[in-house]
């Protein structure tokens, strides 16, 4: 192996340690909600998020597979559609950062609620580290990060929806209570 070669490699590595980090913090800055809805989720335990992101990973995989065969056109979907993947994951994976980042603060957390991205980005380097471990970083804690990832963010879309269905549920069931006390549910329309 060359020198050019090795050199190469470090600043491959070097440059995703610096990438990831700054990814989830971005993720976190542009979708706070999204990134707190899915630390809540990972907050509770890594197994379901797990579960719920390998299907739709392995979905993911088997669609880049099929359009990369189709073509020009069929490849630059494929890239788009793993692209859309990682970041629905890496956005999953930043809740994932910040709860890790929150467990390792100091007793000093005052610090934590005057700059909060302090968490993620102490998480993330703790991730990317880690990460950086020969094989079973590379082939399990940041493949299985991102299925977390992905799994939170559809859990936390889920709840999201279900919570909406409650809540219309609700919205409608109140003209029906109001009939009942006597009252008669116009809708808009007068009587």
């Amino acid at each position: 192996m060359l020198m050019a070669d090795t050199m190469a490699i470090f600043f491959v590595i070097l440059g995703l340690l610096l990438a990831f980090p700054g990814l989830w913090v971005l993720c976190r800055g542009l979708w706070p909600r999204a990134v707190a809805k899915a630390a809540a989720v990972c907050g509770k335990g890594l197994i379901k998020p797990f579960l719920a992101g390998l299907p739709l990973t392995a979905v993911m995989i088997f669609a880049a597979a099929v359009l990369s065969n189709l073509g020009p056109a069929g490849k630059i979907a494929a890239v788009a559609t793993v692209c859309l993947y990682l970041m629905i994951a890496n956005c999953g994976v930043a809740g994932l950062v910040r709860v890790v980042g929150e467990r390792l603060a100091g007793p000093a957390g005052n610090i934590d609620s005057q700059q909060p991205w302090r968490a993620t980005l102490r998480g993330g380097v703790a991730l990317g580290l880690a990460s950086l471990l020969p094989i079973l970083g590379w082939f399990v804690i940041l493949p299985a990060a991102l299925i977390i990832g992905c799994g939170a963010n559809l859990l936390s879309l889920l709840r999201a929806l279900t919570a909406s269905r409650v809540r219309s549920g609700q919205a409608l069931a109140s003209p029906v209570e109001t009939s009942e006390l006597g009252a008669a549910p116009t809708f808009g329309a007068e009587q």
